[in-house]
């Protein structure tokens, strides 16, 4: 009782200070609207949060006109309580009707709620999941059908509905186009979770008693058709959330399931044939872990359906350092090994391609973190065009704070609680942490970025689970209602209808036959500027439903056309219609046409994938980063391969080189027609045990044929290690190669070398060399050096560094180098990019490099790729350079850099690198957690004994002022991919690359004007797949074609013209009129290029 009465102090307090002109939304009080409803949990010694691990969970509420007065009413669903049914009286007044209506419920413990026209009588019926009920048999879900005068009579055992599993919510649509309503029935796993040994693959095993259903509706009775459907229902399924729509736009709907703990997710594409195939694997990269609640909307208006799944990692720094921990990399590893797929703990974002594929954007968009978050509701609050995202958040007894799980996992507690044999669950329970969660509200800022608002009024601290919109006052904005557990539930009436700006256009669909509300409606809208789209499916977010009349905010208040293609595929055209009305639409006044699918435009193919049956694959050696160093974020130990390609024996025709990884031979390929062969004659001395970071084909000996310059390295070797010594093959003009005898790039040591550029620099007619250097192995942050090779023209090379460019010492970790005549004065200039650099830029001397004080080496960022071009056609080389990207938990800024702090801080003789992050308190915060930092630094062991000594450290807090002073410090401000743009005399302008363009790092850059218009595009490829789980990895990225509009800016055509591909790119070559692209333990991909 005294923590509810604390729970509505914080109502009541954040409810004063809020009016109508503060926030969009305005929470009302129980006083205004009669609601009075609360999810009240009481646990005792037999039903607790450990023997039903769901207790927590909450409730669902459903929002729907039962009574067809135009006014929607709420059904809100309790655990331990009756549900509750609030008739809307108008001006936010509501009556409980749950007595005269029937509707409260009979079962254990009510979870989702969905209202539906189940028999088409033009009446919202009431479907409520039941579940909880561990050892008795009281769980059966109930179907309340509305007799249209208000009450309700209890008949799923009649419909075929009393599925007695572990229901978790139900989402009703007509999968087959039979035109009645077919229903997905979610179900959570009763089984243990530690019980399972996941070697075992039981997803295929059907669970009789549980499990997932697909229920068909054959003459108003449901029948399980699940198996001969093609849904998986096993013991492993812990459904939490069932979203439908067209997800490929064929007209038929398609059914994603987000599944809690081990299991992975499921996205079912509908056949057309009354069965789905399960694509998840093949369309997603990589996928939440416990997945929650969920919601399918286009977030861009490209008129795809987009992907949101809710998960548990917090946004609060302090929470994050307290309650969260994350899989190792070999857990990780395993569980994909064993067919979990790529789980990661964060919320997911996934962006429709609109070709069967998506890209998870979540970090990008900035909605990846949410805390323990339930329901995701997509929808347009501010009626500007745009759809924008509400997650309900919080547990009212957090069972993941870490000192909480130390705490009772001490022997001394353990006895504490034990009472003979038994457990004393109320002393065990009672002592978990509860602490409200503030709920997140999105506003979406277009360019696919998100902003949580407090000016929403809708970041309240609560216990809050289920959540549904719909326009309860009918004033053309969406209210939201909130069920929490152990308070009063939200009701929020929406003000965005006072806002000078937002319009919007709602729809009351009046379904033909048996599908009476039109589920599966697809809706178009066109202002004259841009389109917008909706489909009509009720049942979302987390065991919730919606208001069912189809609403879509409008940016301007211009009349717009409207197309409606029904289920059945008719089409209603309406033409020059009025916004800011409501509009009611039938099905029966239709015209009789084909609908047409959505498909990108493919207005040009500048590329088309070949077939290769080439039996190659890159082969990546077996390397943890990670065991070496626990603070390391990224393996370094995946660069390659990066082909070359050059005609080595002179007959004309290229050969392609693709270099090996450690343990691996590199290879070499001819062209026959337009397929590549290998040559199995080819070999190099000494190749195997060395790993080939960058090759180089160049004429080093001035015989007129290439050889071959290998730069070679790796984080796997010691730095003791000869197998870093770089090596030059000398080719006999045939393609017969050689080892020389020097030792390069350096005699004074060995040198992990990372790329290698070929210039004359000293102008005497053969060509030089710069190699640069990677990192110092078992040293991550200390700075690597750039060497300049001058060569006596019969291919021996001599360095001379320390004369010729004397500011390469120590000049940071190199990744990528170019040659390029900078400044116009007729010679090559040096630029060396590396990660924790800026863009140095050696100028050019007679001979001499002399480093610029250019702006650019301000750019400080993890570099990746670089090339120039004269991209705005005014005779001066700009840049393009890959980046980290913005698709990524790091970010960047020069007001709030990264920073990486390297100091031998344990006296262990090994280098710790400690990444932080700049707050708004001016002090640097580590990124990683707590464990992890003792397990590299074990004295920092004794300075935070427990996580809430560690959740608001800095590094000041965990380092003395000494050891900081000694360290070297590495900042990045810059982490997206970008264009800098020659302005003269050492001036840029800098531009990032298309947001497209910052989904992952890019690592591979290829220039020409590939589509024959006069300036010079782009294609650039990417992905880093090896990231510690708690980054995650960085797979979005399919290939990008950048097409440069003439003036120096690219934009990124929806077809990319042919050229996408999945896997990590590490290099794209231009070879015999196609594109080869080299992928890190994939095969080799050759796109035709049909301008050539």
């Amino acid at each position: 009782m005294k923590k509810n009465i604390i729970y509505l102090s914080i109502i009541i307090l954040a409810s004063s200070c809020q009016s109508k002109e503060d926030f969009l939304f305005e929470l009302k009080s129980s006083s205004q609207t009669n609601i009075e409803f609360e999810n009240n949990l009481i646990f005792d010694q037999d039903f607790n949060v450990y023997t039903y691990r769901n207790f927590y969970n909450g409730g669902g509420v459903s929002i729907g006109d039962i009574n067809n007065d135009g006014l929607p009413d709420i059904y809100f669903t309790s655990n331990q309580s009756k549900n509750l049914l609030y008739l809307n009286k108008g001006d936010f007044k509501f009556q409980n009707i749950t007595e005269i209506s029937g509707v409260g419920g009979n079962r254990a413990w009510s979870t989702g709620v969905t209202m539906v026209d189940i028999n088409a009588d033009g009446f919202l019926d009431i479907y409520v999941c039941n579940s909880g009920d561990v050892e008795g048999d009281n769980k059966q879900n109930e179907l309340f059908i509305n007799k249209g005068d208000m009450t309700f009579t209890e008949e799923a055992t009649e419909y075929g509905l009393a599925d007695s599993g572990y229901s978790t919510h139900a989402s009703f649509f007509d999968y087959d186009k039979d035109g009645d309503l077919d229903v997905y029935l979610l179900n959570n796993s009763y089984q243990a979770i530690g019980s399972f040994d996941i070697r075992r693959n039981e997803r295929p095993r059907r669970d009789k008693d549980g499990g997932d259903k697909l229920l068909e509706n054959q003459n108003g009775k449901f029948v399980d058709v699940s198996e001969e459907a093609g849904i998986y229902g096993s013991v492993i399924g812990f459904g939490l959330g069932v979203t439908v729509g067209d997800v490929n736009s064929d007209g038929w709907e398609d059914i994603y399931v987000s599944n809690d703990f081990f299991e992975r997710d499921y996205l079912y594409m509908n056949n057309q044939d009354g069965t789905f195939s399960e694509k998840l694997t093949d369309a997603l990269s990589s996928t939440s872990a416990a997945s929650m609640g969920a919601d399918m909307a286009d977030i861009n208006n490209d008129g795809f359906s987009d992907i949101f799944v809710t998960e548990m990692l917090p946004s609060d720094y302090e929470r994050l350092k307290s309650v969260t921990t994350f899989e190792n990399w070999d857990k990780y590893k395993y569980n994909v090994d064993n067919g979990y797929f790529h789980q990661f703990t964060r919320n997911t974002l996934q962006l429709n391609n609109g070709d069967d594929t998506f890209s998870e954007i979540g970090r990008l968009a900035g909605v990846e973190a949410s805390d323990w978050s339930w329901g995701a509701l997509l929808f347009d609050m501010d009626n500007d065009g745009l759809r924008d995202l509400f997650i309900a958040n919080g547990i009212f007894r957090d069972l993941t704070d870490q000192d909480y799980l130390q705490y009772v996992s001490s022997e001394q507690v353990l006895m504490s609680i034990m009472s003979g044999e038994e457990v004393d669950y109320a002393k065990l329970v009672e002592i978990i942490p509860s602490r409200p969660v503030k709920n997140h509200a999105y506003i979406n800022q277009g360019n696919l970025t998100f902003k949580n608002e407090d000016r929403t009024g809708l970041l309240m601290p609560s216990f809050s689970n289920g959540s549904a919109y719909g326009d309860l006052d009918n004033d053309g904005d969406l209210d939201l209602v909130v069920s929490n557990v152990n308070m009063p539930s939200f009701v929020y009436e929406n003000h965005a209808d006072k806002k000078e700006s937002g319009n919007y256009i709602q729809f009351d669909l009046k379904g033909a036959g048996l599908n009476t509300m039109a589920i599966g409606t697809n809706i178009k809208v066109n202002d004259g500027n841009s389109n917008y789209y909706i489909q009509q499916q009720p049942i979302r977010g987390f065991q919730s439903s919606m208001d069912l009349r189809p609403h879509l905010g409008l940016p301007s208040n211009s009349p717009v056309d409207i197309e409606i293609t029904w289920p059945n595929g008719n089409i209603s055209l309406l033409e020059n219609i009025a916004v800011n009305q409501i509009i009611s639409v039938s099905q029966t006044k239709t015209q009789k046409t084909n609908p047409k699918a959505i498909n990108p435009i493919h207005s040009k193919e500048l590329f088309k994938r070949l077939d290769n049956n080439l039996e190659f694959t890159h082969n990546e050696n077996l390397f943890i980063d990670f065991n070496r160093n626990r603070l390391l974020p990224h393996m370094l130990s995946t660069p390659g391969p990066k082909i070359i390609n050059g005609d080595i024996n002179g007959d004309g025709s290229d050969e392609i080189f693709v270099p090996g990884a450690k343990d691996s031979k590199s290879t070499l390929f001819y062209w026959n027609d337009q397929s590549l062969i290998q040559d199995d004659k080819f070999t190099l001395m000494n190749d195997f045990e060395s790993e080939t970071i960058e090759p180089l084909f160049f004429d080093a000996d001035s015989d007129g044929d290439l050889d071959l310059y290998t730069a070679n390295g790796g984080i796997e070797f010691s730095k003791f290690i000869p197998y870093l010594s770089d090596e030059i093959y000398f080719n006999d003009g045939n393609g017969n190669f050689s080892q020389s005898e020097l030792e390069l790039p350096t005699n004074s040591k060995f040198f992990n070398s990372s790329t290698v550029e070929a210039s004359d620099i000293d102008k005497d007619g053969d060509m030089d060399l710069f190699v640069g250097e990677r990192l110092i192995s078992d040293s991550y942050g200390l700075p690597g050096s750039g060497v300049i090779l001058l060569n006596n023209g019969k291919g021996s090379f001599k360095d001379l560094t320390s004369i010729n460019a004397p500011e390469l010492e120590d000049i940071g970790m190199i990744t990528d180098a170019i040659f390029v005549d900078i400044d116009n004065d007729n010679d090559e200039d040096l630029i060396v990019i590396g990660e924790f650099m800026g863009i140095n830029i050696l100028l050019n001397e007679n001979g001499i490099f002399r480093l610029s004080r250019s702006e650019l080496s301000n750019y400080k960022g993890w570099w990746q790729s670089i090339q120039s071009g004269d991209f705005n056609g005014d005779g001066l080389l700009d840049l393009v350079v890959g980046n980290h990207g913005l698709n990524s938990r790091f970010s960047a800024s020069k007001e709030f850099p990264i920073r990486l702090y390297v100091n031998d801080f344990d006296l262990n003789d090994q280098l710790d690198p400690v990444l932080t992050f700049k707050r708004e308190n001016g002090k640097f915060y580590p990124y990683d957690l707590r464990h992890n930092l003792i397990d590299q630094i074990k004295p920092l062991k004794k300075v935070f004994p427990d996580y809430n000594s560690f959740r608001s450290a800095s590094i000041e807090d965990m380092f003395s002022s000494d050891q900081l002073d000694e360290s070297l410090k590495l900042e990045v401000n810059t982490l997206s991919s970008s264009i800098f743009i020659n302005k003269g005399n050492g001036r840029f302008d800098f531009h990032e690359l298309p947001q497209v363009a910052q989904f992952s790092p890019i690592y591979s850059l290829l220039l020409k004007d590939f589509d024959l218009d006069g300036d010079i595009d782009i294609i650039a490829g990417g992905n880093l797949y090896n990231a510690k789980p708690e980054i995650g990895r960085y797979d979005a990225s399919f290939g990008l074609f950048l097409e440069n509009d003439g003036k120096g800016k690219f934009e990124v055509p929806d077809s990319g013209y042919g050229f996408k591909l999945k896997g990590e790119v590490r290099s794209i070559i231009l070879s015999n009129s196609n594109l080869v692209v080299g992928r890190n333990s994939d095969s080799i991909a050759i796109f035709k290029y049909l301008n050539e």
